[in-house]
């Protein structure tokens, strides 16, 4: 009999869904009011200060739409193959959507503390922290299909990764986000982030196949 093979990051996917899934009934029953007020209490009594405020404020600007889309701008105009900046563009526009859709869904108002920055809108599941890890994480995974490996390659991926989790991190010592938002927007983000690179995927191969035929 011919053996089935099953793609890994499909099972991957479906446990993060599966996790975020259950997460969210936490999050619905108040069952991590008690971790996210804790988590709040620690940050705000340990290492809460103004140089360290100020470097956050900046950093959590790099998880907003105007930055992800001057990075997109930027793309679409660097490279020769407009497609990289295209799936750049659909990629904030599609992790903004699904933000949209969950929080509407949910409808989980922000923390109940004085924030050192102003947000409206609901908390459950972060939107910064999902457009973060779906746009940067694209991010890094261009970078692996396309770059040599290189010492140049290693530390644009750590710095991405880096900033995909001070992004996650500047959501709650700003005040505006629990930690169960960002765990949350984190594991729904990674989750469509792996069906997002299968449809790039698919549409690469058939792009390409386009364009051979037209030769």
């Amino acid at each position: 009999m011919k053996k089935i093979k099953i793609d890994k990051n499909w099972i991957i996917c479906g446990i993060l869904i599966i996790s975020f899934i259950i997460w969210s009934m936490l999050v619905v029953n108040g069952n991590l009011l008690d971790l996210d007020y804790s988590i709040f209490n620690i940050l705000h009594t340990t290492i809460l200060n103004n140089f360290l405020t100020n470097i956050l404020k900046t950093l959590t600007y790099m998880g907003s739409a105007s930055i992800l889309l001057i990075i997109t701008f930027i793309s679409l105009i660097l490279f020769k193959d407009r497609f990289i900046g295209i799936s750049l563009g659909l990629n904030g526009f599609l992790i903004y959507l699904l933000n949209l859709l969950l929080k509407n869904i949910f409808i989980i108002p922000r923390p109940d503390i004085i924030s050192l920055i102003e947000e409206k809108g609901f908390s459950y599941p972060s939107g910064h922290a999902m457009a973060s890890l779906a746009f940067y994480g694209f991010i890094i995974y261009l970078l692996n299909k396309k770059m040599k490996p290189s010492l140049l390659k290693k530390v644009l991926i750590i710095i991405l990764t880096l900033l995909i989790l001070l992004i996650g991190f500047s959501r709650i010592y700003l005040g505006v986000h629990h930690f169960s938002d960002i765990i949350g927007g984190y594991l729904i983000s990674l989750a469509y982030l792996i069906i997002f690179i299968k449809l790039m995927k698919k549409l690469g191969r058939k792009r390409k196949n386009e364009v051979q035929k037209g030769n």
